[in-house]
């Protein structure tokens, strides 16, 4: 165990019997449609996460099931879709403008005379510096924060209640060092994973099992990340309710 957590039932479940790996092939096949399909793939794929999210705020083992809902998770990626770019906001106000501007950058340039190229390629500088010195502070805190409002949406099953903040942000504090360790687990595998893959691509008779391995980590890294966070979020709410509990019982 770590931190109440069981890394090996969280780390393969996904693949832990024949009947796992086949759902887990399908799900493959989705994040593999992805390529060629713009958005809808995802939204079924982080819908089927919900699914799995929910057996464990449920308090059951995760477990692969079958690809059927699809409306279901379809309606529930779309409401993960909405409450990741609501939340991202702040961001996207900083990011566009920098992306418009690197983009822009290269034709005004081209039409700048050239004893001014010098002092706007400055100020360009110093603005991109500065964006991303807001951007990646910002950046960090909100991808630890969206999972827990995420999670506060598929407990409560209201697409409104991961807005508010006072509800799911006292879960996060009453469990701070499992939210952490959830983060670590997810961040450690993807890392892992992910090293693994370059190493791969740079052997040229694996490279030609890319097309599939990297769906197959997309599948994988979503599936870990909601079953972490989810187990994270109930001992949150057990540790929350515990004192209520005592003063019952008193």
């Amino acid at each position: 165990m770590f931190f109440g957590f069981d890394l090996k039932e969280i780390l393969l479940f996904p693949v832990k019997d024949e009947q796992a790996r086949k759902y887990f092939l399908v799900g493959c096949l989705v994040a593999l449609a992805g390529f060629f399909i713009p958005i809808l793939p995802y939204l079924a794929l982080f819908g089927y996460a919900v699914q799995i999210a929910r057996q464990t705020l449920r308090g059951e083992a995760p477990r692969m099931i079958p690809w059927e809902d699809w409306g279901g998770m379809l309606k529930d990626g779309l409401k993960l879709f909405g409450i990741r770019m609501i939340y991202s906001i702040p961001i996207l106000i900083i990011a566009i403008p920098l992306m418009l501007a690197g983009i822009a950058m290269p034709l005004i340039v081209e039409n700048l005379d050239s004893s001014n190229i010098d002092a706007f390629l400055t100020i360009f500088t110093i603005v991109m510096f500065g964006g991303m010195c807001v951007l990646i502070p910002l950046s960090i805190p909100l991808a630890l924060l969206i999972p827990v409002a995420e999670m506060h949406y598929i407990e409560k099953n209201d697409f409104a209640a991961s807005f508010r903040i006072k509800e799911w942000w006292q879960i996060l504090r009453s469990n701070l060092s499992g939210f952490i360790a959830a983060f670590g687990i997810y961040y450690a595998t993807s890392f892992i994973l992910t090293f693994v893959i370059q190493i791969i691509a740079a052997t040229l008779i694996l490279a030609c099992l890319m097309f599939i391995l990297i769906p197959a980590l997309t599948v994988y890294i979503s599936l870990i990340i909601y079953v972490t966070v989810a187990i994270a979020y109930r001992s949150g709410q057990e540790k929350l309710a515990a004192p209520t509990n005592v003063e019952s019982a008193a």
